[in-house]
């Protein structure tokens, strides 16, 4: 318990559940933090998302467990993560072609999420996505959304978090809310192609994690992506527990 205490402090300080934040925390008696924790954690675990993301860029990835993982379950989960991945790579061939011609790039790769699982993160470019200023989404945009779709509804036991990023032109305010909105269509698309909202939490990160220099075109044009975050559902997890 102390260490989930910790843990939704942290959130707290960071704004990432609700106002007014860790001092209010702080004040509590221990029954009122225990009942926080409590509340913090279900909630998490049901939206499939916490806070930070060791080593990451700010979010944590995957489902909130409240236990180790064992070695057999965390490979079983892999091999079902490297099949997905291997099928995604198959299913956005040709939108990965067709982004060459727009010199972007469609990205595909193994990470490890905050439990320590193997996962797919999607780094889909701004050119594939939107126009300049804008949260509508192309109609290269629904075709990699649709595979990707067909892809999840194949894989039912995971779950989905969709960051969005802007460059630094304009106000910070500004990117905030394009980049939510456009995180926000991502996941509306996905729900129109039948994917249980459930599944999938939107996040807009504005300016902040950049991957490349804002102070060039290509730098910025490089900024301005949707990354999206394949991970062990819970039931999935417990699953592999169980197994193993």
């Amino acid at each position: 318990m102390r260490m989930m205490r910790n843990f939704v402090l942290l959130m707290l300080c960071l704004s990432l559940i609700v106002p007014p934040g860790c001092q209010s925390f702080q004040n509590m008696n221990k029954t009122g933090q225990n009942a926080v924790v409590g509340g913090a954690a279900g909630g998490a675990v049901g939206a499939g998302i916490g806070a930070l993301l060791g080593g990451g860029k700010g979010t944590w990835i995957g489902a909130l467990i409240g236990s180790a993982i064992g070695a057999g379950a965390g490979a079983a989960i892999g091999n079902q993560m490297d099949r997905q991945k291997n099928e995604l790579e198959r299913e956005l061939a040709q939108v990965k072609e067709l982004a060459s011609q727009k010199d972007t790039t469609v990205i595909i790769k193994t990470i490890k999420d905050s439990n320590d699982l193997k996962a797919i993160k999607i780094v889909l470019g701004d050119a594939i996505l939107f126009n300049t200023g804008s949260s509508t989404l192309s109609p290269l945009a629904e075709s990699a959304l649709s595979r990707i779709a067909y892809n999840l509804s194949k894989n039912p036991n995971t779950i989905m978090t969709i960051v969005g990023y802007t460059d630094n032109t304009g106000s910070y305010e500004t990117n905030m809310r394009l980049s939510q909105q456009r995180a926000d269509a991502v996941r509306n698309y996905l729900i129109s192609q039948g994917i249980s909202s459930s599944r999938l939490q939107a996040i807009g990160k504005g300016w902040n994690d950049p991957i490349a220099s804002n102070a060039t075109p290509a730098g910025r044009a490089q900024n301005r992506r949707v990354e999206m975050y394949i991970t062990a559902g819970e039931q999935m997890i417990k699953d592999a527990q169980q197994a193993y």
